[in-house]
């Protein structure tokens, strides 16, 4: 790379090394054959397709006898990285834009090294087409544009998308060392940090961060493109995702929960047990460049005949890549309105603009090129006859009064920057869209809607009129915020923030569950075998409709394989209903426990085990020593005003007996119906008439949630519902009920989509530890298994470690628990018992 200046902001230590990954390497590469081979232009790659913009020349090719000729490019994420360069080594990956035959790979690999600290990804012509002209741009740009009228999903290019993404990962697997820090850049590689994070599982150290240089649209709009949780999952294996504004950020969030259901904080999401951090990052210039520019004799020189030819006239200025986001219809169409209203201004305004061709061989950029030549003639046929040819953008920029920025839909907008670099002497005014990221930071630019083609035409009367004192007072607020947020700022923000990345959960301390492990220890067990298993999200997978998830044949299969074994006792722990349970497994021989351990039921072959103070002698279950009684009484509730004081309103009084001894749990347990024990008394309805009204009043305001009755708790399930609107009346409902109830010897428990009011002395835990005190005080074990998906089971998790060191404890999903072990989903639980009962 060239060499740098270092960043101005605070650096990252320089005994990290930055792995740079884009879709294109920064250097235009060509071959010096009889044969020209055909490249495609650097200002293709995330590294400079943001902004079109000359703010600095290529390096000149350099000139030696190999047969392949390099040029550095310029761009934003050149001059960022550039301004960092003494500060951190790193190196750049990516496509070199041809495709390269076998037997000059090595060749240009070592040049590239050697030349420019870079190491190309080779890809076939073929595949580069359409993962760069097929699916990024042709699926990707317009959608995250909001233009999903564009797009053209074709199996072929989201093939091809996936193979380019697999190309990248492969190299970058053989060159990424622990501890590195790999910044991935832009939305050809979406699917890379996933890729790469599961070839780096030797490497705990190597941090991931991903930077997106377009807007991300809206859930609504995203939701759209059929492969989007594929999309999604590619980024969440990253430690940083960052975006130019917050409301990119907070679209991307937004997405993370309706689409994958994942709970997101405003500064991350929730997966897999850690904090995947989401972060805004303006990106900027780097403005000495342009200034100094502007006082270079050659430019000054360039300055004077401009402003000669153009002398007594306002010069507007656009400087647009020619694609469909820019609004350059818009903007032309704006400065027609603008001179038909005002006919004064003819011949004594004129709207310069430079069309960047891009990527030509996309079909809706052909058609645009042909609207905007088409609106450009007529204008020019209705009010002048100029046409401007010029040599540099900054002399461009420092004659112009005025600088349209029109955008439809733009990540951030550059030129608006460069712009304010090359206007110190002038102070012209900047016209910028509200649909571009920098409208959120130019504090002193005129801000409008370019689909308001009266309001933009109006800005361009403004920017003629206003006074120079106006003028100057806005410039100096857009200098000082350019000149502070620059490109080097930007790069070394990131990266600092990348490198501080604490985790507070290491996946690799949960290890996937080895089978072949499991069913050794299960095969040489010689005394009996505990199994604990939860149902919702474990046995089966969680259903819209809690009535609807009942139990596959298969599942009710392998268990009856399962239990067949004399020396196997199979537990299920469930937040169900004794009716449901019953209805479900009365013909399994399976041990059941009920709306989360508030009863329990052994399995008939497990009579002769359970501990004879539990069962008397004549066979009948005796009574505990001392129950818990819960009686509560109230009154009806009115209607409480949300998040205030509703304790007043309660009315609710409660009275206990002696609550059991955690060292011997059975004492609670308690005769019930059909061989179930209670441990905990039932309990009076009338607290649940309290609450009830509460429950109904958010069921009314939350479309698709319903209320679950079930013998002691009471649930509120919003599964169905949006999924941000129920998290926040779940949130709201759980704060007006901790004030209800704050008195009473109940909890509060949020849930899976899920609130649920149940006596706070109860859980699984508690069901768990009573049926292993019934069985152990009469039998042996030396194995146990635990598995299970969600908060409920953790204390089960944490129990059953205690029971064993060689205790297997498993959660469903890679998250943080307190189980050892995880498996991916449902079918490799069902395929682990499946296993055991053939065993």
């Amino acid at each position: 790379m060239p060499s740098t200046q270092p960043a101005s902001a605070a650096s990252p230590s320089s005994s990290s090394r930055l792995i740079v990954v884009s879709n294109r390497l920064p250097i235009t590469i060509t071959k010096n054959a009889a044969s020209p081979v055909t490249t495609l232009p650097a200002n293709g790659s995330a590294a400079t397709t943001a902004k079109p913009t000359t703010n600095g020349t290529a390096d000149s090719a350099t000139s030696d006898p190999s047969p392949w000729s390099y040029a550095m490019s310029s761009g934003g994420l050149v001059s960022a990285l550039s301004g960092m360069g003494n500060a951190v080594s790193f190196q750049w990956f990516g496509w070199p834009g041809l495709e390269v035959s076998p037997e000059d790979q090595a060749t240009v690999r070592k040049d590239l090294m050697e030349k420019y600290a870079a190491v190309p990804v080779f890809i076939s012509d073929e595949i580069a087409d359409m993962h760069y002209n097929g699916f990024s741009n042709s699926i990707l740009w317009p959608l995250f544009h909001y233009h999903p009228g564009e797009i053209n999903f074709q199996e072929d290019h989201w093939d091809a998308y996936q193979q380019a993404n697999l190309a990248f990962a492969q190299v970058l697997e053989k060159e990424v060392k622990d501890g590195d820090l790999v910044w991935i850049h832009d939305y050809h590689l979406m699917l890379l940090p996933k890729l790469l994070r599961e070839r780096l599982s030797d490497r705990p150290n190597v941090k991931i961060g991903f930077f997106l240089h377009t807007p991300f649209p809206s859930s609504e709009i995203y939701r759209i493109l059929p492969v989007r949780k594929q999309v999604l999952m590619g980024l969440l294996q990253c430690d940083l995702v960052g975006f130019h504004t917050y409301d990119y950020a907070r679209h991307f969030l937004s997405s993370c929960t309706r689409i994958l259901g994942l709970y997101t904080l405003p500064n991350g999401v929730e997966f897999e047990g850690r904090l995947v951090h989401v972060g805004t990052f303006p990106i900027g210039i780097d403005p000495d460049k342009f200034t100094k520019g502007v006082q270079s004799e050659r430019i000054q020189a360039r300055i004077a005949r401009l402003e000669k030819r153009f002398a007594g006239l306002k010069v507007f200025v656009g400087v647009d890549r020619l694609d469909y986001i820019k609004g350059v219809p818009q903007k032309l169409h704006a400065f027609e309105l603008f001179l038909t209203k005002h006919p004064e201004w003819v011949e004594r305004v004129v709207l310069i603009q430079v069309a960047v061709p891009s990527r030509q061989d996309v079909e809706e950029y052909q058609h645009l090129r042909t609207v905007v030549n088409e609106l450009v003639g007529r204008i020019n046929g209705r009010f002048g006859t100029v046409d401007v040819n010029f040599e540099e953008l900054v002399a461009l920029y420092s004659i112009a009064d005025a600088c349209v920025v029109s955008s439809t839909r733009d990540g951030m907008n550059l030129v608006s920057y460069e712009y304010i670099a090359c206007q110190q002497k002038r102070h012209g005014v900047l016209i910028l869209s509200e649909f571009a990221g920098a409208a959120q930071s130019l504090n002193g630019s005129i801000i409008v809607n370019p689909w308001n083609t009266d309001e933009l035409s109006n800005s361009y009367y403004e920017a003629v009129t206003l006074s120079e004192e106006t003028r100057e007072a806005n410039h100096q607020n857009l200098y000082r915020y350019i000149t502070k947020h620059t490109a080097s700022h930007w790069g070394s923000t990131f990266v600092n923030e990348l490198q501080t990345m604490v985790q507070g959960f290491d996946p690799s301390k949960v290890s996937r569950l080895n089978f072949t492990d499991v069913i050794s220890k299960f095969k040489a067990s010689k005394k009996k075998k505990l199994i604990f298993v939860d149902y919702d999200g474990t046995l089966t997978a969680a259903h819209r409709v809690p009535e609807y998830a009942n139990p596959s044949k298969s599942i009710i299969d392998f268990l009856k394989q399962l239990t067949e074994k004399p020396d196997v006792f199979v537990y299920i722990l469930s937040g169900r209903s004794r009716t449901h349970l019953e209805q479900w497994f009365g013909n399994v021989s399976v041990g059941l426990s009920a709306e989360h351990g508030c009863f329990y039921r052994h399995p008939a072959k497990a009579a002769d085990l359970v501990a004879k103070d539990t069962v008397g002698d004549s066979g009948e279950l005796s009574p505990p020593l001392s129950p818990v009684g819960l009686q509560l009484r109230s009154g009806s509730i009115p209607d409480v005003p949300l998040l205030q004081d509703a304790s007043e309103h309660a009315g609710v009084a409660v009275t206990m007996d002696p609550a059991p001894s955690s060292s011997n749990p059975r004492r609670a347990a308690r005769q019930a119906n059909d061989g179930w024990l209670a441990l905990v008394d039932q309990v009076d309805s009338s607290w649940r008439d309290t609450i009830r009204p509460l429950f109904e009043h958010y069921t009314e305001r939350t479309p698709g949630s319903f209320i679950e009755e079930k013998e002691i708790n009471l649930t509120w399930h919003y599964r169905s519902a949006d999924l941000e609107f129920g998290s926040w009346q779940a949130a709201e409902l759980h704060v007006n009920l901790e004030k209800i109830l704050s008195h009473l010897p109940v909890s509060v428990i949020l849930g899976n989509k899920t609130l649920e009011v149940r006596p706070s002395m109860i859980d699984k835990g508690s069901a768990a530890r009573a049926i292993a005190t019934d069985l152990v005080a009469n039998t042996e074990f030396d194995f146990y298994l635990c598995i299970g998906d969600g908060k409920t089971d953790e204390v089960v998790f944490q129990y059953v470690n205690d029971l064993s060191d060689d205790a297997i404890t498993c959660t469903v999903g890679k998250k943080r628990s307190e189980a050892k072990h995880y498996v991916e989903d449902v079918k490799d639980v069902e395929g682990l018992l499946v296993a055991l009962g053939n065993v």
